[in-house]
């Protein structure tokens, strides 16, 4: 018959044991690196390390992801791009995706960091220097697979990025040209918002492409929050509204409409000085 003396030795000893015993699978989910969630939003918006699993001394043969699908540009707000991808493939699964700007000199750099099942998000570029009235980034992606093997280069895309300072015009002591463009702007007021239209007409004889209407509110209580048929930023009391792909061109004679909404300080000043492209509008 055991005495309780033997009985506390014996079962300090079976659960002393037991604290130093960990199953195999749990002992797995311990070790094992952890994989990022499959969320849409994309990482912070920089150049982050992507996570791949421990590389041996010999790793075996890989073969490397697919590339993605060439980015597609879906807006543009000041120094933001949104753009959208393909995905990429890989027998071993997806760690990441690198977004990379290609330099003037051949070099490329890596300006963000997206999760593996990520294929949509916002990419942040450096305002141009000081004086320079716009930038192109040339961008495009790679896919990295969870072995650490970096997949080819998809297609580039070109994005402008402009400073949309807007400056007074010197004086000249020449006439100035007839205008070739008028703008025609109505606003809906209500407390604290507003919706603004625009009719944007080409009075010259030659087509306008690529056009960029720029304006300056007239209170610094007026802000744009969301607009349409453009791509719309604003910089201070400088706004800037570019063509979309699909209304690019303006022919002789013809009119875009396009507008936003936005917000204000107690008073909604109608803009009255627009400039297309450069050139003053009546």
């Amino acid at each position: 018959m055991r005495t309780r003396t033997a009985v506390r030795v014996w079962a300090a000893a079976v659960l002393g044991a037991a604290a130093f015993f960990v199953p195999p699978a749990m002992a797995g989910a311990v070790a094992a690196d952890p994989t990022p969630s499959p969320s849409p939003s994309p990482w912070p918006s920089g150049a982050l390390p992507c996570r791949t699993g421990p590389m041996s001394p010999t790793p075996p043969p890989n073969t490397p992801p697919s590339a993605p699908g060439t980015p597609e540009v879906t807006a543009v707000f000041m120094t933001e791009v949104r753009m959208r991808w393909a995905p990429a493939t890989d027998d071993d699964g997806i760690a990441c995706y690198y977004v990379r700007e290609l330099k003037d000199d051949g070099t490329s750099v890596n300006v963000a960091t997206f999760q593996p099942a990520v294929t949509e998000g916002s990419v942040y570029l450096p305002w141009p220097p000081s004086g320079v009235p716009s930038q192109v980034h040339h961008l495009y992606l790679v896919a990295v697979d969870t072995m650490g093997a970096l997949g080819p280069a998809s297609g580039t895309v070109a994005v402008t990025i402009y400073n949309d300072v807007i400056s007074s015009p010197s004086p000249s002591p020449s006439a100035s040209p007839s205008p070739t463009c008028r703008v025609e702007a109505t606003s809906t007021t209500w407390t604290g918002g507003m919706t603004t239209n625009f009719a944007i007409t080409n009075t010259g004889s030659a087509t306008v492409r690529d056009w960029r209407l720029t304006f300056a509110f007239p209170d610094p209580g007026q802000q744009v929050t969301a607009g349409w048929s453009a791509t719309w930023s604003q910089s201070g009391s400088a706004v800037t509204a570019a063509a979309m792909s699909w209304n690019g061109d303006i022919a002789p004679g013809g009119t875009v409409w396009i507008g936003f909404n936005g917000t204000h300080a107690g008073a909604n000043p109608t803009p009255a000085v627009f400039r297309l492209n450069g050139a003053a509008c009546a």
